[in-house]
């Protein structure tokens, strides 16, 4: 049997196409400086395609190659996004072609999953899965919902799950894409990839709103962080899903301060986000302050730390 061929070296030297099969348009990837697609920064990104690796520069987030900027502005797994990759490169697995799908097609399959989702209530799978974390969940949003059953399906695994869903939402208020945590058991389902988001519309600047827009606004990465800084510090905080969410963060209209409640990362990849997050957002007017935990981990761990300390009479 042949080795697959792995997916930068299908794409090498394709890129262009590639990237414009996955909506990015002409100007972006003319090699000037323009608008970043993945932070939304004006004039700070240019696409250089070095040695035909699909590569790119940004001065407000990390440089990267192509098979990160399609995941970046699609929303979608490296597998998923490998799997798109290679439709567009002219080398299909499986054999069977998927059309590309329309925003307005993304957004009807985001609406339909919300409204197949409820509200989370005390003792469901989600809400247990949460207090399972040590969180308090005095009141949850909206936002967040449980589905009773999604499709979950990797090169490995292929089952239903329930799945606590959460609802992206852009700076203009708008959705841009469905977060999901597959469950089993009031935990993480055994999965490779036990989170996903759906496709659909580019994520820069969008958080999952777990809190009405407030003058003070706190921002985390995960969903569990942002409702333990809230827990901790009394601040309204909204989940950026990641680092590359921290960094391309847009505060809605009525917002005055951010805090940005980071992870303790050993390889600094948290506090980096943070930092350049603070101070992109500094030199726009905004009040800004950046938390970061004691120990490595994040503000979840800190929570969990603190009470066990209280438990144990410390």
């Amino acid at each position: 049997m042949s080795e697959r061929l792995d997916v930068r070296q299908i794409a090498k030297g394709r890129w262009r196409g590639i990237l414009l099969g996955l909506g990015l348009d002409e100007r972006t990837l003319s090699g000037k400086h323009t608008a970043c697609p993945l932070c939304g920064g004006k004039d700070r990104f240019r696409f250089d395609d070095k040695d035909g690796r699909g590569t790119y520069f940004c001065s407000g987030c990390r440089p990267g190659d192509g098979v990160h900027l399609a995941m970046g502005i699609t929303g979608l797994s490296f597998r998923e996004a490998a799997q798109r990759i290679e439709q567009l490169a002219g080398v299909v697995h499986p054999v069977t072609r998927t059309p590309e799908r329309s925003d307005d097609d993304k957004l009807d399959a985001l609406r339909r999953v919300f409204r197949e989702s409820k509200p989370i209530e005390r003792g469901d799978e989600a809400h247990r899965y949460l207090a399972g974390r040590g969180l308090a969940l005095y009141d949850l949003p909206e936002s967040i919902r449980l589905h009773p059953g999604m499709q979950y399906r990797d090169d490995e695994t292929s089952g239903m799950f329930p799945a606590m869903v959460s609802l992206v939402t852009g700076p203009d208020g708008k959705a841009r894409s469905l977060h999901r945590t597959y469950l089993k058991d009031a935990r993480k389902a055994p999965v490779a990839a036990p989170k996903k988001l759906m496709q659909g519309l580019p994520l820069a600047g969008a958080a999952i709103r777990l809190t009405p827009v407030s003058e003070v606004l706190g921002i985390a990465e995960g969903i569990e962080t942002a409702l333990a800084a809230s827990e901790l510090f009394e601040v309204p905080t909204w989940s950026c899903i990641s680092t590359a969410g921290i960094e391309s963060f847009e505060p809605p209209e009525g917002v005055r301060e951010i805090v940005i409640f980071a992870d303790h990362d050993a390889n600094f990849a948290g506090q980096k986000a943070a930092y350049a997050a603070a101070h992109r957002l500094k030199i726009r007017g905004f009040e800004v302050k950046a938390c970061i935990p004691p120990s490595v981990g994040d503000w979840l761990d800190e929570l969990n730390r603190r009470k066990r300390k209280i438990q144990n009479g410390i």
